[in-house]
């Protein structure tokens, strides 16, 4: 069982990690985001130079990091990963981080300063006008939180996003309204799925979206996997030559 190949640059895959609180904290983890076939979405806080204003959002975050450079990223964020198919997560809503550098610090500011006060209620825009530069702007960072040329650079973590406000409620799926549902010619409806359990709120995901598992090896027999994903080592990806992913 081998990982298709990646060209190096980046991945086939958008990969969710999990696990940096220990390795049985990934364990338990990935057992329930390979059993429930949900990722939660939790609270992050959006700015970027200005700490008063921001945006609280809830959002699910994955890398397309090769798996071959991926061991840096994964001292921080955890060595358990469930890989998605790119394209079927980009067709439900996921899109890349907009990383914004220092110089735009002024206008990005004003920016979220003018989004916050809509946010608020007080509304001086279309709420469609509204909705999309919400949605757009929901997927910005800064560049770095040092020196731009340092090598922890954000930018370098290649992130992607999906957030509550891309996604569908389960109950409206079965109602296509074309209003709601963008179309591209050669692609599916857009139709990620938001599934909601008391007060946490989940991205639903199709079981032929995910392309794999990854664990550590002492953990790889250990993680509940009912729907019989194929589970890769976590050290043997690591150790390959770039030329075998």
């Amino acid at each position: 069982m081998t990982v298709s190949q990646d060209n190096g640059y980046i991945s086939k895959h958008l990969i969710h990690w999990t696990g940096k609180g220990g390795e049985e904290e990934g364990a338990d983890t990935l057992s329930k985001i390979a059993s429930s076939c949900r990722l939660l979405l939790s609270y992050n806080r959006l700015h970027i130079f200005d700490l008063y204003h921001e945006i609280h959002e809830k959002m699910v975050c994955f890398t397309d990091v090769p798996l071959g450079h991926s061991v840096k990223h994964c001292r921080h964020y955890g060595k358990f990963g469930v890989a998605f198919h790119k394209l079927k997560l980009m067709n439900v809503g996921a899109q890349p981080v907009f990383y914004a550098s220092h110089p735009c610090k002024g206008d990005l500011n004003v920016i979220f300063k003018f989004l916050q006060k809509e946010q608020v209620g007080q509304a001086t825009i279309d709420v469609k006008l509204y909705q999309a530069l919400h949605r757009h702007f929901y997927f910005i960072k800064q560049f770095s939180e040092g020196r731009a040329d340092g090598e922890d650079t954000f930018y370098y973590e290649r992130e992607w996003r999906l957030g509550e406000q891309t996604l569908i409620p389960a109950e409206k799926l079965n109602r296509p309204n074309p209003k709601w549902q963008a179309r591209q010619e050669g692609y599916p409806p857009y139709s990620g799925r938001l599934e909601t359990d008391g007060k946490e709120k989940f991205f639903g995901f199709d079981k032929d979206n995910v392309a794999f598992l990854v664990a550590p090896r002492n953990w790889r027999d250990k993680i509940d996997n009912p729907h019989e994903f194929p589970v890769f080592c976590y050290e043997d990806i690591m150790a390959a030559d770039d030329a075998e992913l």
